[in-house]
């Protein structure tokens, strides 16, 4: 009786060797590309709500009213008639980090101008943001805003970039001085195109809302009883958004859309990455359903 071989079958995709390390690679790619993706959709659908948030009179303005759009003039609460609390109190304002003058809201950021992989780019070593009650004025009449929660959308006021050899100007040392996380670093050298030793070239960067300035508040309403004279008994300290910028809303919009490019950019560069180290376990995944 005549023989016959058999041929080997070919390996089941479940016997398929898959390197463990560029599987964790790619897993991590994946949660980095889906977090950075869903930040500048949240990005892009707050710009969306804030250019279609409802204008309003401040008048009209009610405790419960949602999304609500107020325009007008940033003043300190203490420009009512009455004090933040109707009895004269004093004034409050913040120093501007870079600048020391009077503001409302601030934010900064500090930049070191880094080497990153095979070229070099601004990476941020420290920012931060805080803000005062203030008004915003319409035609008279004030309405009160907390800007404790909010999310600024303000253009830049100040930027002072500071190369290997150059001294910081006074105010940017005074406050390097009293931020320890942006303490100056160790000066390296430029050798043409390279620097030797730590980069120490910088940028500080600060963007501001001063009473006078145009103001745009977008949130949500709630009681408040206590208003002194001149502002309503209503205002706006949260919301899904609340974002407080210093133009109009539709460029408040734009201006949130652009940040949120960044992340939406890194998440789809990540979700790529994540896609090719994940390529093997993809194959043998539709091999087995296939």
């Amino acid at each position: 009786m005549p023989l016959h071989s058999t041929p080997a079958a070919p390996p089941s995709p479940l016997q398929t060797a898959i390197d463990p390390l560029p599987t964790l690679i790619g897993v991590a790619a994946l949660l980095v590309g889906l977090a950075f993706l869903a930040r500048g959709g949240r990005g892009s659908l707050d710009a969306v709500r804030v250019a279609r948030a409802t204008a309003t009179d401040p008048r009209s303005l009610q405790a419960g009213d949602r999304r609500v759009q107020i325009t007008g003039r940033a003043e300190t609460v203490s420009e009512a008639r009455g004090g933040p609390d109707g009895d004269g109190g004093a004034s409050e304002t913040l120093p501007a980090p870079f600048t020391d003058e009077d503001c409302l809201c601030c934010s900064y950021d500090v930049s070191e101008y880094r080497s990153q992989g095979k070229g070099r780019s601004w990476v941020s070593i420290d920012s931060g943001e805080a803000g005062v009650p203030f008004r915003v004025v319409v035609d008279g009449v004030g309405v009160r805003v907390d800007p404790a929660a909010a999310d600024f959308a303000f253009s830049v006021d100040e930027d002072v970039e500071v190369a290997a050899d150059e001294t910081p100007p006074e105010r940017v040392r005074r406050f390097t001085d009293a931020v320890e996380a942006v303490d100056e670093s160790e000066a390296g050298w430029k050798l043409g195109p390279l620097t030797v030793g730590n980069d120490p070239e910088r940028r500080y960067r600060q963007r501001v809302l001063r009473s006078g300035d145009d103001v745009t508040v977008v949130g949500d309403a709630t009681a408040f009883p206590a208003a002194p004279v001149g502002e309503v008994k209503a205002r706006i300290e949260g919301g899904s958004p609340f974002v407080i910028g210093d133009a109009s809303a539709r460029r408040t919009a734009l201006r949130l859309v652009g940040r949120s490019a960044v992340p939406v950019v890194l998440g789809l560069v990540a979700l790529t990455v994540a896609a090719l180290a994940l390529s093997p376990v993809l194959g043998a995944v539709v091999g087995i359903a296939g």
